[in-house]
């Protein structure tokens, strides 16, 4: 029954006789958050409005033109000290909890913004964990709401309001298979929490390259004349995700590595004592990133479980990258985890190997190499099959048979 409703439901809205009014609180940048991006699109080529809330007014959604979407902030200036101030052991944490402390203040406009904006037939769909971390949950009251999940918070402080937010959620979101069982019994849901991808969307034929992104590829395209094979690593440059093993082997091979993200200490010292085995290209705004990309190699996927932080959600990992990498035809090879080694090795997109061992890793890059045109054509195949609109489809039909709304 609930099918055949999810059949009829999927084709009043392809006709535009049922779009609906989404209000999305996301307290995260925007630009930084990839499949915060994919959602709000798939949402407005739906055909529904999109409010979404954030704490800061945002420029980036607005430059791609998205048909009813609208942006509502709760203060019209960015108060950022982190971005003013260089880093600083030290003084940049304490700028970060000055940061966060101010978002908090700003924040409790929320639920006065929610309820302007929201009305009977809205659907309340809160993403981004850190929105109720900053956010707190007095403004979900008597409300039912979608509730997206990004990451696997560990610190018993933040858990309480993520705890509260998933519990009371008509439905929760995962990006990934194992989160989905983790968080039902972390939490004690009722409801397995329903997965969505980390996917986005690899729409960069038009795309004009920067003067940054331009000389970006010219040392990509250096490095492969030289005859070297030039693997990627996008994302936060951290001890978390250490690159020494691959650099170590980029040090007398024919491989190249390449760094996309933000600067950080790790990459200063990473530049110290492997400079010459390296190339940092700099850090751009989806989808520039994916236009640079497009022209490496092989992709590089490594997330290490170092502390309480850093457990359970580098294990179960749901990186949007590996998305991107595939999208793109690229290769991967990646570290031995849980949240890897079935996606990679099943759908037979790249390698999965113990980043300790350095011979196992050069073994691994070379079997890439002398198959790169196989593993490349599965990587494009791997990408192809999730089709994220439907899913997006498929959660909003369940809220409305659910929730008696729509």
């Amino acid at each position: 029954m609930l099918f055949i409703k999810q059949a009829l439901f999927r084709k009043l809205m392809l006709i535009g006789a049922l779009n609906m009014k989404i209000v999305m609180p996301t307290f995260e940048r925007i630009e930084w958050m990839p499949p915060t991006i994919t959602l709000i699109q798939k949402l407005s080529e739906m055909g529904h409005e999109v409010v979404y809330i954030t704490i800061y007014p945002d420029n980036y959604l607005p430059s791609l033109g998205l048909k009813n979407v609208r942006n509502v902030f709760l203060w019209p200036k960015e108060i950022w000290l982190t971005k003013k101030i260089p880093y600083i052991k030290g003084i940049s944490g304490l700028c970060f909890r000055v940061d966060n402390l101010v978002k908090k203040i700003i924040a409790r406009k929320l639920s006065k913004t929610i309820k302007k904006e929201k009305t009977e037939a809205s659907l309340l769909w809160v993403v981004n964990e850190m929105t109720v971390i900053l956010g707190g949950t007095s403004f979900l009251k008597h409300e039912k709401y979608l509730f997206t999940m990004y990451e696997m918070h560990e610190k018993t402080f933040l858990n309480r309001k993520i705890e509260r937010a998933a519990r009371n959620a008509a439905r929760v979101i995962v990006p990934e298979y194992n989160r989905a069982h983790i968080i039902k019994s972390r939490y004690s849901l009722n409801k397995l929490p329903i997965v969505l991808p980390n996917k986005s969307d690899i729409k960069i034929n038009h795309i004009q390259l920067s003067p940054e992104a331009k000389e970006a590829v010219g040392r990509i395209k250096h490095a492969q004349l030289q005859g070297k094979k030039v693997i990627l690593y996008m994302g936060g440059i951290g001890p978390e995700r250490p690159l020494e093993p691959i650099l170590d082997i980029c040090k007398n091979s024919e491989y190249r590595l390449a760094v996309m993200g933000r600067e950080s200490e790790y990459l200063n010292q990473l530049e110290k004592k492997y400079g010459h085995v390296f190339d940092y290209l700099g850090s751009y705004t989806p989808p520039m990133h994916l236009a640079v990309a497009q022209y490496a190699d092989i992709g590089l996927l490594m997330y290490v479980s170092i502390n309480q932080v850093q457990g359970l959600n580098a294990l179960f990992c749901a990186p949007n990258k590996i998305y991107e990498y595939t999208g793109l035809g690229l290769p991967v090879i990646a570290n031995d985890i849980p949240g890897l080694r079935f996606e990679v090795l099943s759908n037979k997109i790249g390698c999965v190997c113990d980043f300790e061992d350095r011979s196992a890793i050069l073994k691994d890059l070379n079997k890439i190499k002398n198959d790169y045109a196989q593993f490349s054509q599965n990587a494009k195949v791997y990408y192809k099959k999730i089709d994220v609109a439907q899913i997006i489809d498929n959660i909003i039909c369940i809220f409305c048979e659910e929730n008696r709304q729509c």
